[in-house]
């Protein structure tokens, strides 16, 4: 956690990146301001990356930055659920100019930096659903839109939440004959289920129904 309230020095931070890579570890950086994540950037750049490494969170990031983290080979796990949550309090309380580096997501994909949605929960919305739906509509509580440059296809954030649990940001996983049954089912067509505001029908967990909106409940076995 590289946090503003006492940031590491660069040596410390780059001695603690070559001593994960010299395990044989990527690591995992947790950057919510620009200065933390250009230190991050500049300890990378020294101490060499590592496939997998990734920012978490990445909240505050200046598109010219974008460029050097794909150069680097990063990827980024990032939340804009936030902006359904907290959006009106952020753009109330940092400064006009910073608005449009919030919790950027379109902006990585065209730098080519793969990305993973997540929730942050239990700080964030649980709700992959809201995730996805404030990822394409960048909307604020109050219905400002924080960013609408950053704003993803739905497709490009459903697949964001479907890669590996190892690979974030890669290729999401399809349904095919010998892969887990982790599975989402859902009571319309997927093209339908971004205007529908409880789409999903069913959950599958390694073959195993735990949730059904009928009534059946998680089940065993």
């Amino acid at each position: 956690m590289v946090a503003d309230s006492g940031l590491p020095t660069l040596d410390e931070l780059t001695g603690r990146i070559r001593a994960a890579h010299a395990a044989g570890r990527a690591v995992a950086v947790h950057c919510v301001t620009r200065e933390a994540l250009v230190l991050l950037l500049v300890a990378l750049d020294d101490g060499g990356s590592l496939p997998g490494d990734r920012v978490e969170h990445a909240a505050l990031v200046p598109a010219e930055l974008a460029p050097e983290m794909a150069r680097l080979g990063l990827r980024v796990v990032t939340q804009p659920g936030f902006l359904a949550h907290r959006g009106d309090d952020f753009l109330r309380d940092l400064p006009t100019q910073d608005h449009q580096d919030l919790y950027r997501c379109a902006t990585f994909f065209r730098a080519g930096v793969p990305v993973a949605l997540s929730s942050d929960a239990p700080y964030g919305p649980l709700d992959p659903w809201a995730v996805i739906g404030a990822a394409t509509r960048r909307h604020t509580p109050a219905g400002r839109v924080a960013g609408p440059g950053e704003r993803l296809t739905f497709s490009q954030a459903l697949d964001a939440y479907l890669a590996p649990p190892g690979d974030p940001g890669g290729p999401a996983r399809r349904v095919r004959r010998g892969t887990p049954a982790d599975l989402v089912v859902l009571r319309t067509r997927l093209a339908d289920a971004p205007a529908d505001p409880e789409p999903v029908r069913a959950v599958l967990v390694g073959g195993h129904l735990v949730w059904d909106r009928l009534g059946a409940g998680a089940a065993g076995g």
